[in-house]
């Protein structure tokens, strides 16, 4: 045990709040020190400001610490209007930190710290726990009483949606606590860490199924409240309206037939009071009833139906398939590029036969054909090497060059032709049926303008 006599801080600040506790007590329902100058004389107020238990409300006073009015007020059971529930958010989120923490520590072989994460871990879990307790406890006060700690029927609506949303971020809380802890928890277990693996199974793993079902209670009930709200300002509706219908015909005497069918009277269907008529309501069964004698009821009333009659599909024909006539093959337009392309082709091919597996130079052939020369020589050699390719020609670029100080080289001068297998055949269907004409004399061409190369 400790010594008695050994001198604490906290000695002074208890000693305080057991000799001005009527000063406590007046703080916690109200603002003190409102006149300046009493509270510059008040010992009691002096005191407690010295100690940090008051503190300073603008320039109207002094208000009691928060966390000392939050205690008081759970131990005196004083709730306020719309005393907002305690948030675990925080709490939840410093678990996972805490415990990366430990984990880089117990890896660094310093123990000490380690013990102290794990004692922080430890603490936050039991705070946890008292804040969920006292939220639901608070919960439960509020709708054993039905929110009775309000004036009007508008204040309860109120208090009722507030509550349905406090309740509703605490859910979300309750969730994200589950997934972290369940994390920790299993991390803890794997490295050998079994005391607090143990400290957050009883403490908050243990408690979770009854928190989330009891506050899944509560949501139901705040739900029922506010729809029997809505059912009472309904029927408030309904009242004020037949008793202006009485104000407004003091000489009636009321409904002359005291048994009344089951439609609704037609002076409470009229415009002005409740709307348009509605037609009269009919019995029915339920399909969600769950009663058993319903249930019966319903299949019985199933099976007496008649049978639906279901048509068979039709038939549906195969489609006649038709034979395909081939396409000719389509032959390339007669003009004097198209004829330089294939006298180019029909040289390539020979050049190949004469020459074995060398390549003929496009820019070298041009140099002999007049029709290839009126194109201008960038304008020919980007249409050679593009038209060849299609026709299964093997086509190289000659590139020029790199510039100086670039390491890549962008522009090309020359292009090398060489036929293949697939290009003489091809050929001859294609562009060889133009050599003839090509190899007659045509008209010379109009002079192009010399387009400069890339």
């Amino acid at each position: 045990m400790s010594n008695p006599n050994r001198s604490s801080p906290l000695k002074p600040v208890f000693a305080a709040l057991s000799r001005h506790v009527d000063v406590v007590e007046v703080a916690l329902r109200e603002l003190v020190g409102v006149d300046g100058e009493v509270a510059a004389t008040d010992p009691a107020i002096r005191s407690l400001r010295e100690l940090n238990v008051l503190r300073p409300a603008g320039e109207r006073g002094y208000r009691l610490h928060s966390r000392l009015r939050e205690f008081a007020n759970d131990v005196l059971q004083i709730h306020p209007a719309y005393q907002s529930l305690t948030g675990i958010g925080q709490l939840v989120e410093q678990i996972p930190m805490v415990w990366h923490e430990l984990d880089d520590l117990r890896a660094a072989g310093d123990f000490k710290q380690a013990d102290e994460a794990a004692g922080q871990i430890e603490q936050d879990a039991f705070d946890i726990s008292d804040m969920v307790e006292r939220n639901l406890r608070l919960l439960g006060l509020l709708l054993s009483t039905r929110f009775g700690n309000v004036t009007s029927l508008a204040a309860k609506s109120s208090q009722n949606r507030y509550y349905q949303r406090q309740s509703e971020l605490m859910s979300n809380d309750l969730a994200r606590l589950s997934r972290a802890v369940q994390r920790v928890e299993g991390e803890a277990r794997e490295r050998g860490l079994q005391a607090l693996a143990a400290m957050l199974r009883n403490t908050i793993q243990g408690q979770l199924p009854r928190w989330t079902q009891t506050l899944s209670q509560y949501q139901s009930q705040i739900r029922r409240e506010l729809f029997s709200m809505r059912e009472i300002e309904r029927k408030n509706v309904l009242l004020a309206r037949t008793a202006m219908l009485l104000r407004q015909n003091p000489a009636w005497r009321g409904i002359e037939e005291p048994a009344l069918s089951e439609d609704l009277p037609v002076f409470l269907l009229s415009k002005p009071f409740i709307g348009a008529p509605v037609p009269p309501l009919r019995i029915h069964m339920d399909p969600q009833d769950d009663d058993r004698s319903m249930k019966e009821l319903m299949r019985d009333e199933a099976h007496s139906l008649p049978k639906a009659s279901v048509a068979a599909p039709p038939a549906e024909k195969a489609p006649r398939i038709k034979r395909a006539e081939p396409k000719p093959a389509g032959s390339a337009p007669e003009t004097p590029a198209m004829r330089s392309l294939a006298r180019l082709a029909a040289a390539a091919i020979a050049h190949a036969k004469t020459e074995g597996a060398k390549s003929l130079s496009v820019m070298d052939w041009r140099a002999g054909d007049a029709a290839a020369r009126s194109m201008a020589p960038a304008l020919w050699l980007a249409f050679a090497a593009s038209a060849l390719r299609p026709y299964k020609f093997r086509v190289v670029l000659v590139a020029d060059p790199a510039a100086p100080g670039e390491r890549f080289r962008h522009t090309f001068s020359d292009a090398l032709v060489a036929p293949t297998p697939d290009a003489i055949a091809l050929f001859k269907r294609t562009l060889g049926r133009q050599v003839g004409k090509a190899q007659r004399p045509s008209p010379p061409a109009a002079p192009v303008e010399a387009i400069p190369a890339p």
